[in-house]
């Protein structure tokens, strides 16, 4: 009944009344097992008072809960609650086990102390007793707030953990529906979506499209931070292992940032490296779509290393290359069928469009696994990964794993790669939170 109640689209109530609602049902279940009062509900659900009250008046007009008064002669009558179920009975049935992160959601629920602390501060304790605001490296940082996550917030971030893939990856999920989810409307849903970014709770929020260049409108993409202090206190829950390299001075900007920077050297007349064909498809195409590009292409990376993880000589990737024809199949079913020049409407050559982003996937494959090959400590081929998409504004110094399973034994859970000119310098640190911030926001681990 949980879940029920959490992906229940209720209307005239606020994101406050339905938190109350879940935090009453995972406390009482359906009624109070004796009359109690408003402020019997807001200790045993710590919730404020003043919530409490508010909650509790537009659950009751809102028909979503029942209260009755039994009165025992002695100061303010006591109330059973119960909440009326049938209210709910539209809603699908989810199981508590079919979740990736139940335990999760239960944390963010229940936690007496989920506070809003920026995710770029390791010492998360200390921060949180001594400052209100500060620097970090000598760049300015969002406030340190000493109070706890709004209940609003919280509510959106267990409904986006519910939805979760074992990576912390959210998708199908349309900000109509979180604002119907979550009881906000579009305004105060952006408010609290930059919120919970800045705060590091969501790595990065890759924001959804409708463009005649892609097969279908795409959905937003939210990639959580399961490994935030505030929702894993006691350990990390995902791997992450970061290559940062400065030993090619010609490397920079490739793969979907440089498609981007050609296309702006395209529009301004300037010379470029991608074909004509690609920059007239992705003239006027809004910087999130190369966002949404940027992420299918490394997912399409991260699933054919997952099939066919090698080393980095060039004669086995020709021949990994001839042989796997996923890749391709992905490729052509991401775009629109027609491709044309949004000037003009010429037709445009989808083979030679198709070709360079199967290229495209291909090349970042193979670079993936000349850095990381360089960590020996872990075996690619046993474990699960995602290679993370770096914002498109930055350069690709920095690449990052997600990985998962991937702890054993002694083995720590983050892995940092340092390549200059001189051998690799492989680190390891136990929370995420330790890796440099620096590292962490060029690698897409963070959003800047």
């Amino acid at each position: 009944m949980l879940y029920k109640l959490l992906y229940t689209k209720l209307r005239h109530v606020d994101p406050d009344t339905k938190f109350f609602l879940l935090a009453f049902w995972n406390c009482y279940g359906a009624s109070t097992p004796k009359p109690c009062s408003l402020k019997q509900l807001a200790s045993d659900l710590r919730i404020p008072a003043k919530v409490i009250s508010k909650a509790v008046a537009q659950s009751v007009d809102a028909a979503l809960l029942r209260a009755r008064t039994q009165s025992d002669g002695k100061g303010r009558p006591k109330c059973i609650y119960e909440i009326n179920q049938s209210a709910f009975s539209d809603s699908p049935e989810i199981l508590e086990g079919a979740l990736n992160h139940a335990h999760m959601v239960q944390h963010v629920l229940v936690g007496e102390h989920i506070r809003a602390i920026w995710a770029g501060w390791s010492d998360d304790a200390k921060i949180a007793l001594n400052s209100v605001s500060g620097s970090l490296e000598g760049k300015r940082v969002p406030p340190v707030r000493k109070g706890q996550l709004s209940l609003a917030n919280r509510l959106l971030l267990m409904i986006l953990i519910s939805r979760a893939d074992p990576f912390g990856v959210v998708r199908g999920l349309g900000s109509k529906e979180l604002c119907l989810l979550t009881g906000v409307d579009a305004a105060a849903f952006k408010q609290r979506l930059r919120r919970l970014v800045a705060l590091g709770f969501i790595r990065r929020h890759i924001a959804g499209v409708a463009s005649p260049i892609f097969s279908e409108k795409l959905k937003s993409i939210y990639l959580l931070n399961l490994n935030h202090l505030q929702l894993s206190p006691a350990q990390d829950v995902i791997c992450t292992a970061v290559h940062q390299r400065f030993d090619d001075q010609g490397a920079g900007y490739k793969f979907v940032t440089a498609v981007w920077i050609d296309r702006e050297l395209f529009l301004g007349r300037s010379a470029h490296s991608a074909p004509v064909t690609v920059l007239r498809l992705f003239r006027r195409a809004p910087r999130h779509a190369f966002d949404q590009l940027a992420f299918f292409i490394y997912e399409c990376a991260s699933g054919f290393l997952s099939r066919c993880w090698r080393g980095s000589g060039s004669g086995d990737w020709k021949k990994v290359r001839e042989v796997d024809a996923s890749v391709r199949a992905q490729v052509a079913g991401f775009f629109r069928e027609s491709m044309v020049d949004p000037i003009g409407n010429a037709a445009l050559d989808r083979n030679e469009v198709i070709d360079f982003f199967q290229r495209l996937i291909f090349d970042l494959a193979s670079e993936c696994v000349q850095r990381f090959s360089q960590l020996s400590t872990v075996s690619f081929v046993t474990v699960d990964y995602i290679l993370l998409p770096e914002h498109v504004s930055n350069s690709d110094h920095c690449l990052a794993l997600l990985i998962l399973n991937a702890r054993g034994g002694d083995l720590p859970v983050h892995w940092t790669v340092v390549k200059g000119y001189d051998e690799p310098v492989v680190k390891s640190v136990q929370r995420e939170a330790d890796i440099p911030l620096s590292m962490r926001e060029q690698s897409g681990l963070l959003t800047p």
